[in-house]
């Protein structure tokens, strides 16, 4: 690919780019190449040249994500952010993107997150959705929970709205637990789309008519839940900055609620996002924050869960000191939790915590205790947890591999590749790539040569077919 299609009859002069490259000292192929390298993180596969920088500097318009990757690396050289519409490239018609997130009245956040999910169930509006490219919050939220005094209005027009409400804790979290299961059990592709209408309709419209004081706050809890569990699922499809989008909208409710608990592991999924596409900066920035929001009256299990995440940031800026505080302390936290009954926001499992020491030992450099981390890690998920085991396994051998132990890998990649076949998510897709690329130099191995063999008789299940990790890039 050499060039962008232009959206215009005729091409003009992009001052504006000129002068942003100008500002961040930055050549043409310079400035293609950090395009190129951009999109290699979120699986967009580019090859722009110093050519296609020249074609946008006459004014041509390449196709989204491709403007907002442009503003994403100046930003990154300048030290500020750029907005697309600095760089000169948004097309003339680019629509707004529904959003969810931030202070709003019951009903205007009901209705950006109707919006939202509406799109994403909605074939003609998914495909602009989920090729939009992954970027950081420019100003992160900040915990601020509602005043003891605040109480929704009286709606006299609905007199059995808080008869209503004051039976949706369990339901809806039941539902969090059966799709929290489901990603587990199949991954983030399967039954994504089941949640989003879900919320589109029945949802959206009880947190329009919300009941008043705690069963409201019920209301509003479980579907911070609902929504958090959604934003995952996004992530696991490949879809990072839809996923964002449900992220804010799990804070905006949470925070409706007064839910630190939500808030705070809201806060260390989007630190988790982050840190995997290589963003260390609000990688580390929402994992502070949420160990922040996260008190004793969240229970040593939430602690925990948020104190680990800190602790793998802190390593990956080669903090060692700080990391190894943090996990310290979170494996005391840990050692305080209750048995409360297993769920994605009340209980944080020994394997969990183990995958995180295994990530902090390995940024540290300490390959053998990242190995035995993941070693228990492996051994303690259920084979109901296909998902998470199958990417411990993955991991597991890649961390052996590099150490060396060809066969010990082997056997882990293909405990990995028996449950590949039957999930849909993009983190085992990555994972499968990583195995043929880490095989291919010992492919004459006769361990290796039978995990190629295994790996080349799964069959990808279909995927998403548009969007980042979906297959065709953008122009």
């Amino acid at each position: 690919m050499t060039g962008g299609r232009s959206h215009g009859a005729c091409p003009r002069d992009n001052p504006q780019l000129a002068a942003l490259l100008a500002e961040a000292r930055l050549s043409a192929a310079e400035l293609a190449r950090t395009v190129n390298a951009l999109a290699a993180a979120q699986q967009i596969a580019l090859t722009y040249d110093r050519t296609s920088v020249a074609h946008w500097l006459k004014g041509s318009k390449p196709r989204q994500p491709v403007p907002d990757l442009v503003a994403l690396a100046l930003g990154r050289h300048i030290g500020r952010p750029v907005t697309v519409e600095e760089t000169g490239l948004a097309p003339p018609s680019a629509a707004a993107r529904p959003r969810a997130g931030g202070q709003q009245s019951p009903e205007d956040l009901a209705r950006g997150l109707a919006s939202l999910c509406r799109a994403d169930i909605d074939p003609s509006h998914r495909a602009a959705l989920v090729r939009e490219i992954y970027v950081p919050l420019a100003d992160l939220p900040v915990w601020r929970p509602p005043s003891a005094s605040a109480e929704p209005p009286p709606r006299p027009s609905l007199p059995s709205a808080p008869q209503v409400a004051a039976v949706d804790g369990p339901r809806l979290s039941h539902l969090t637990n059966v799709f929290a299961d489901l990603w587990d059990r199949y991954g983030g592709g399967h039954a994504r789309s089941a949640l989003a209408a879900y919320m589109a309709d029945d949802m959206c419209r009880l947190l329009a008519f919300p009941g008043s004081s705690r069963p409201r706050d019920c209301q509003f809890s479980g579907a911070a839940q609902l929504v958090h569990v959604l934003a995952r699922m996004t992530a696991d499809a490949g879809h990072a900055q839809l996923a964002q989008h449900y992220y804010a909208g799990a804070l905006a409710l949470a925070e409706t609620a007064g839910d630190r608990k939500v808030y705070a592991i809201t806060l260390r999924a989007m630190s988790v996002q982050a840190v995997r596409l290589g963003f260390l900066a609000q990688g580390w920035e929402t994992a502070d924050r949420a160990v922040h929001v996260a008190d004793s009256r969240c229970g040593p299990a939430a602690q925990a869960f948020v104190l680990s995440q800190r602790a793998v940031v802190h390593a990956r800026l080669h903090r060692e000191k700080e990391a190894l505080a943090d996990l310290a302390q979170a494996e005391a936290e840990h050692g305080h939790a209750t048995s409360t009954p297993a769920g994605p926001f009340s209980s944080y499992p020994r394997s969990g915590l183990e995958f995180q020491r295994a990530e902090v030992f390995d940024a540290l450099g300490s390959a053998e205790d990242a190995i035995r981390a993941l070693a228990s890690a492996a051994q303690r998920r259920s084979d109901a947890q296909r998902r998470p085991k199958a990417l411990t396994q993955a991991r597991l051998a890649a961390l052996l591999l590099r150490a060396g132990r060809l066969d010990a890998a082997c056997v882990q990649w293909h405990a990995f590749l028996s449950s590949y076949p039957h999930l849909r998510s993009a983190e085992a897709d990555a994972a499968l790539r990583d195995l043929r690329e880490g095989l291919r130099p010992y492919q004459r191995h006769e361990s290796a040569a039978g995990v190629l063999r295994h790996a080349r008789a799964c069959t990808p299940p279909r995927r998403d077919p548009v969007g980042p990790g979906g297959g065709t890039p953008p122009p």
